[in-house]
């Protein structure tokens, strides 16, 4: 039986990439304090180029951990009717093992139409995959690991949260987990019993807040102190701060429920990490932002491997931040994902 450094549970599609060109004619209106792509219905409209890769999640994250040096299983679903050829040559090319993707019988795989505004912001359309397969026996079976992460599990299959209690006993593994809208709608308290199996939670700022049914502030850069926000990690070329988020209340509430470490993203104020009484913000880098796809599970794998890499809670939290901010000037998700090279070489120079 294989061994892995780490497995990834989650969503893996097929994405079709649309960038916006800024001549298009397709402008943004704002609708209720929303912003909103206003497309004519009878047009054509002119495109300049379009990307077809493998997303979603698990493979998102899979080929990330593997550009970072690890053995990387995905766990995921793909149908037998469309593109399941394709998405799993492409997961394969990336030294991905594929063996233990389920298979949904007379579907097609997950896709998403991603529309690309040139402003950097973007909608996706999707459509998802479902088999009754991928469930709790697929968390049982699993092969020897040092680590897992889950990625949003939606409805039916995250009954295999529920068992990863037992799970960590078992295998006495790493498990990093960034929960989304499904696990929100249940509520903080349905997993009450999953929070102490789990070494780091990524969420972002607004997701923490649903999560937790708290609101946190977002105060003046000036009038922060360190016991606010924690001590600044300086990044190389970082954005300059008016202001940022006090997301001490939300991290509380997840260590309390014994979550080791927490890790709370702000988009362009940057992120937060807390362990025990150690507590670290790094601003967001300046760049231009081409695409933001792929942003958040750039950030969960940069941080989880600078941990499993033995790296400090300063060397994580830039990981992420690097990750996270080279991915949003490519188109997708996984084409501006460092290499452990890569990464090491930014994280030294910023340390140093």
């Amino acid at each position: 039986m294989n061994h892995f450094d780490i497995l990834t549970f989650g969503s893996i599609t097929l994405d079709m990439i649309i960038p916006i060109p800024e001549d298009s004619g397709l402008d943004l209106i704002e609708k209720n304090k929303q912003p909103f792509l206003q497309i004519p219905l009878g047009e054509k409209v002119g495109l300049k180029n379009s990307f077809t890769v493998c997303g979603g999640g698990s493979a998102n994250s899979a080929i990330g951990f593997s550009k970072l040096g690890f053995h990387c299983a995905a766990f995921g679903v793909l149908g037998d009717k469309s593109n399941r050829k394709f998405i799993l040559s492409e997961l394969e090319e990336q030294n991905i093992c594929t063996k233990y993707i389920t298979t949904a019988k007379h579907q097609q795989s997950s896709f998403s139409v991603v529309l690309c505004h040139h402003t950097g912001r973007r909608t996706v359309l999707h459509r998802r995959a479902f088999s009754a397969n991928f469930n709790r026996k697929t968390l049982k079976n699993t092969p020897p690991t040092k680590a897992l992460y889950l990625s949003h599990i939606y409805d039916g299959p995250d009954a295999i949260l529920q068992d990863l209690p037992q799970w960590k006993q078992q295998n006495k593994a790493f498990i990093g987990w960034n929960p989304g809208s499904t696990q929100f709608k249940k509520g903080f308290k349905a997993f009450l019993d999953v929070f102490p199996a789990i070494d780091m939670i990524i969420l972002n700022r607004e997701e923490a807040e649903r999560f937790t049914g708290i609101k946190s502030k977002t105060v003046r850069i000036s009038d922060c102190k360190a016991s606010i926000v924690g001590q600044k990690v300086v990044g190389l070329s970082e954005c300059t701060l008016a202001d940022i988020g006090d997301v001490r209340e939300l991290a509380k509430k997840f260590l309390s429920a014994g979550v080791k470490t927490v890790v709370i993203t702000d988009g362009g104020r940057g992120a937060q990490i807390f362990e025990g009484k150690d507590h670290y913000y790094t601003p967001s880098q300046k760049t231009k932002k081409v695409d933001t796809l792929g942003a958040g599970d750039a950030f969960s794998v940069g941080v989880i491997a600078a941990r499993l890499h033995g790296k400090s809670l300063k060397e994580q939290i830039l990981w992420g931040n690097y990750n996270s901010n080279n991915v949003i000037q490519y188109y997708g998700a996984q084409a501006g994902q460092l290499k452990q090279t890569e990464m090491e070489d930014l994280v030294k120079n910023s340390i140093e």
